[in-house]
């Protein structure tokens, strides 16, 4: 099912919880082990304008609803803090452990497409320079790492690519 509106700023901004009750803040407070294994929860804290083959139940945006988003400081605030909590999982930046970059740094990984997912959810909620960041912090990982240069090349293209150009 595509959740679609204000249901969506509404739970970005904390003040509503997606279909299972979860709320954004409770999400930022899980363990990694949480995070690895729930594979919807990346969905609901970075959202996109397209469908997801991931998840059964997710937001999609619409131009309004990224507008509404891009006004909103509690949003913003809100993926600034999901995108360290990403990056605490990930062992980037701050949080370099390379025990834990050798876990997600290897072909067929999920968590590749989540890289790929938070750079656009980021630049299309407004956040542009978390997003180039976030790529530089786990660019610099991949390529240490030896991930393929076909996943470096879609963190490239959300980074570059025109989000706005590809909106519903």
């Amino acid at each position: 099912m595509i959740v679609r509106g204000d249901s969506i700023v509404s739970f970005l901004e904390g003040k509503s919880e997606d279909y299972r009750g979860r709320t954004f803040a409770s999400m930022l407070g899980w363990s990694d082990r949480e995070l690895e294994s729930c594979h919807d929860q990346v969905q609901w804290i970075f959202p996109l304008h397209e469908e997801s083959r991931h998840a059964n139940t997710y937001p999609v945006l619409t131009k309004d609803v990224v507008e509404k988003a891009r006004g909103s400081n509690e949003v913003k605030c809100n993926l600034v803090k999901a995108k360290h909590m990403f990056e605490r999982f990930l062992g980037v930046g701050e949080c370099d452990d390379p025990d834990i970059q050798r876990r997600w740094c290897r072909d067929r990984n999920h968590n590749l497409l989540r890289v790929t997912r938070i750079i656009r959810s980021l630049r299309l909620l407004g956040l542009e320079d978390d997003a180039r960041d976030f790529h530089a912090k786990v660019y610099a990982v991949g390529q240490r790492l030896g991930v393929n240069k076909t996943t470096l090349g879609y963190w490239d293209r959300a980074l570059k690519d025109d989000v706005w150009g590809t909106l519903l």
